[in-house]
């Protein structure tokens, strides 16, 4: 028992029981045992934040051990890599320089693509200056140049005369030109008349001629409008106000199928007859003048045969027009519908450019005749009739009969004289030896099998 007299101590700690290590590595290995087994079986919110604490200090205890790697390595040498296979390294490097040229190509053409596009600009306008330039240029020599005429040709010029000797009450103008010789024929063929339909080939001319120069694009939209419309010859007047056509079909219409709205809608695209009258003068053309809108029943607007054979043959050298516009030009009009007239008197296969005109006081055709003996000639003949008189469509192409057969006359081939060719001494000349053909040409088993 405890002596009642003495103050209570309390019982000092064994020192044993503090430094029993074993004891306490047992508790803790059993913990931990406890631990791992904790989350399968934790049914106690207390057991499983026990655990939980049991596994910080765990992690805590292993992060302890295990020392954290420092990089670079204090050494200052770097592991090293795996090594990648030999394709995989080439890959790597040529998608490296490909990136690197696209992106050197692509500042490039941001540094350059100004500059080409304002260099662009400045050439399509410094060639669209220099067309009209030269276009001008040609329309002032042309008002100086005549049509390179050599000398009339007087026997077919006596043929076409008796020609019009058997119609007479009817008025024709004719203006024939070799487009190869320059050899003409002329019968009243300045004289000024009513144009009736041929005045759409100068207008047609004119019109490329502002293609070239660059102020109209072929396929600019065209609307046509209520006073442009025109009776008479052509399809489009079928076609209600407000119907759009390119420039181009315009054009094409107005000289395949002679449409007179079409002619109306390209005199005001042109800048009206003022303009247009203008240009033909420049040109160097006297009679041709525009001073009504078509149908022009009453003919007052005028051209010449001589004016008419002027134009077709300056189209046909490439004096007004691009070499491109000239070949649209002469597409249009050899698909013209009309080929009743000069054409219907050619017997031959011929290529034909023509354009007419048919109104009550006037028949009339202009063509550009391409011959497959390889001649060439522009014909002109308009014909002045009272009222619609049928005889003048069988005189254009009688006309036209006539001078084709001159044309497509055989040429007598010139054989040169066999042998050396002897000089002769100045002042005199050679006197000729007749040759026979067995000379110039002796007759051979293999040459007689030719003929």
């Amino acid at each position: 028992m405890t002596d009642p007299q003495m103050p209570y101590r309390k019982p000092a700690r064994s020192p044993s029981r503090r430094t029993a290590g074993p004891r306490r590595d047992s508790t803790r290995s059993t913990r931990a045992r406890r631990a791992r087994r904790l989350p399968e079986k934790a049914s106690r919110p207390g057991e499983t934040q026990r655990s939980g604490r049991t596994s910080d200090s765990r992690a805590r205890r292993r992060s302890r051990a295990q020392p954290t790697p420092v990089w670079p390595p204090p050494s200052g040498r770097m592991p090293p890599l795996p090594r990648a296979p030999r394709p995989v390294l080439y890959g790597i490097r040529l998608l490296v320089l490909g990136i690197g040229v696209a992106a050197i190509a692509g500042t490039l053409l941001s540094v350059l693509t100004p500059a080409d596009t304002k260099l662009g600009e400045l050439s399509t306008s410094q060639t669209a200056s220099r067309t009209e330039s030269v276009i001008m240029a040609k329309s002032r020599s042309l008002a100086q140049s005549d049509l390179s005429l050599t000398q009339a040709m007087t026997p077919l010029k006596a043929q076409i005369s008796e020609l019009l000797e058997l119609t007479p009450g009817l008025t024709p103008l004719v203006y024939f030109l070799d487009l190869d010789t320059g050899k003409y024929v002329d019968l009243a063929g300045q004289q000024a008349a009513p144009a009736a339909s041929t005045i759409k080939l100068p207008i047609l001319v004119a019109f490329f001629q502002e293609v070239d120069a660059g102020r109209i694009p072929i396929e600019q939209t065209l609307v046509m409008q209520a006073d442009q419309v025109a009776g008479g010859s052509g399809d489009m007047q079928g076609q209600p106000p407000g119907t759009q056509y390119t420039a181009l079909e315009v054009a094409t219409q107005m000289i395949v199928n002679s449409d007179n709205t079409a002619t109306n809608m390209m005199i005001d695209l042109l800048g009206g007859p003022e303009a247009l009258n203008q240009k033909f003068t420049s040109w160097g053309l006297s009679s041709t003048l525009i001073r009504s809108p078509l149908p022009d029943l009453e003919g007052t607007n005028t051209t010449s045969a001589q004016d008419l054979v002027k134009v077709i043959s300056w189209l046909h050298r490439g004096e007004l027009l691009s070499l491109r516009s000239r070949d649209r030009a002469l597409t249009i009009l050899q698909r013209t519908y009309n080929k009743g007239l000069i054409p219907s008197g050619i017997e031959t296969e011929a290529v034909i450019y023509n354009k007419t005109g048919d109104i009550a006081a006037v028949l009339a055709d202009v063509a550009l005749v391409d011959l497959p003996n390889g001649k060439r000639y522009a014909l002109a003949t308009l014909v002045q009739r009272p009222d619609n008189d049928g005889r003048a469509g069988e005189l254009i192409r009688r006309i036209s009969q006539t001078v084709a057969q001159e044309m497509n006359k055989a040429v007598t081939p010139v054989l040169p004289p066999s042998g050396a060719v002897e000089e002769a001494p100045p002042g005199e000349s050679l006197p000729l030896e007749e040759a026979t053909l067995e000379e110039i040409a002796p007759e051979t088993p293999e040459t007689a099998a030719e003929f």
